[in-house]
């Protein structure tokens, strides 16, 4: 069995880092002010799809119902906006094209994907976070090609494990390019320490004599949450060293392979995600599921194994496994939301859910014909107040996707948008309430 050394372990965390939401209603000096409306933004990132089946059913935005793929989004009805009809303008539509979420292509404004952009803007606006942005999930099999730096193609955090060593552990540095060699060094660290929550035992205890049982019944729910996420890594870092026979539906974070458990690597990239913004350490995450090239699934409710791309967009015909598929992938989203209404917000006014966006974006529109010209967004979370409530449509009309993108950018209170995207920088109308 591994052994972790305590002190090494909470050295540079402490009670501050994981706890924040609940400090915060002791001291409530510890809220910091955002100039947005929106607090945190949250980006779910997948391959395209196929309009024709995903489109919502009916002939007006308030007459429509879901489609067989976006039915499972139906628990979100109250704070849904469901956007297609988008153009990518010959940024998006093709294998590794760059507009995604920059919304231009290598001739055009200098590539810097949304995630980047808004982190910056945010700490020239004096939101100043330990970790500026996190970009996680992919298949680290295959080239990365959707974050963009200064015209830099960047990397995802493929392991879960390090991300959480990066997130948590204290003292670990988040290149902008994680390449292989931080996160086996994210690794090692992991591996030398002990549970954080096992060593916070007498703080946690102190801070939950403080809290009214609502409130502590909260701060269970969260410590048990980062509980389940230790004893899940530690079960990949044990199978990852031939330690124990116990596996969880991961491949060892150190090396996810072919990408067959890729996709459930980044489920719980997303409770990390999430997690880091309970601790109000970033502001801006995106979790990408999948790669638009290769990405292998088998998920039972999906159907028999197959390549996402390949097989279930390009091969399958009807395409069954392409609406279960995207049916797997509203659940995720469903679930992501769920967490963060269960998870208090760190400023101790209302719960994640209340002041985060929720941005589905995809890497084309549609992927069965490689077109980018009929682009499609999901949003949802409260926003501060943004998000208009739902559930609505909106009919694009060919206007360009990027302005998708400059919502969020507004919702986060950045109205200075020079030097990002091209074209028309109005943020696109119906989708703020």
């Amino acid at each position: 069995m591994r052994k972790w050394n305590r002190r090494d372990f909470v050295k540079g965390v402490g009670t501050a880092a994981l706890f924040t939401p609940f400090l915060s209603l002791i001291k409530p000096s510890l809220a910091q002010a955002v100039p947005g409306k929106t607090k945190y933004l949250f980006v779910f990132y997948t391959n395209g799809t196929e309009p024709s089946v995903w489109s919502p059913r009916g002939s007006s935005a308030s007459s429509i119902s879901h489609s067989q793929m976006t039915e499972p989004l139906s628990p979100l009805d109250g704070n849904l906006v469901m956007v297609e009809k988008l153009d990518s303008m010959g940024t998006a539509g093709s294998h590794g094209a760059p507009g995604g979420l920059t919304g231009t292509t290598w001739s055009g404004t200098p590539l810097i994907s949304l995630e980047q952009y808004a982190s910056d803007a945010l700490q020239k606006l004096g939101v100043s976070t330990q970790i500026p942005n996190l970009i996680l999930g992919s298949v680290s099999s295959e080239a990365p090609a959707t974050f963009y730096r200064d015209n830099r193609v960047l990397s995802p955090i493929y392991s879960p494990t390090s991300a959480y060593a990066a997130i948590f552990g204290g003292g670990i540095s988040l290149p902008s390019d994680s390449g292989v060699s931080a996160e086996a060094a994210a690794e090692a660290r992991l591996r030398r320490r002990q549970s954080m929550l096992d060593a916070l035992t007498a703080e946690i205890g102190e801070l939950s004599a403080t809290l009214g049982t609502e409130e502590r019944a909260k701060l269970e729910a969260h410590a048990e949450s980062l509980r389940q996420l230790e004893r899940r890594l530690a079960q990949q870092q044990e199978q990852s060293s031939g330690g124990s026979t116990n596996v969880v539906a991961c491949s060892p974070p150190s090396d996810p392979g072919d990408g067959k458990d890729a996709l459930a690597n980044s489920v719980l990239h997303t409770q990390l995600a999430i997690n880091a913004f309970a601790c109000d350490m970033t502001r801006i995450a995106v979790v990408e599921y999948g790669h638009h090239q290769n990405t292998q699934v088998d998920i039972a409710e999906v159907g028999a194994p197959g390549d996402w791309h390949n097989t279930f967009m390009h091969s399958d015909n009807p395409r069954t496994r392409l609406v279960n598929m995207e049916r797997w992938l509203c659940k995720q989203f469903v679930a992501a939301a769920d967490q963060l209404k269960n998870t208090p917000a760190p400023d101790g006014d209302g719960s994640l859910f209340d002041q985060t966006l929720m941005l589905w974006a995809r890497d084309m529109g549609d992927a069965v014909i490689h077109d980018g010209s009929d682009m499609r967004f999901v949003l949802s979370g409260g926003g501060g107040g943004y998000l208009r409530s739902g559930p609505s449509y909106i009919d694009g009309g060919g206007q360009a996707h990027a302005r998708v993108l400059f919502n969020a950018l507004e919702a986060l209170g950045i109205s200075d948008t020079s030097g990002f995207a091209g074209g028309n920088k109005e943020p696109l109308s119906g989708i703020q309430a």
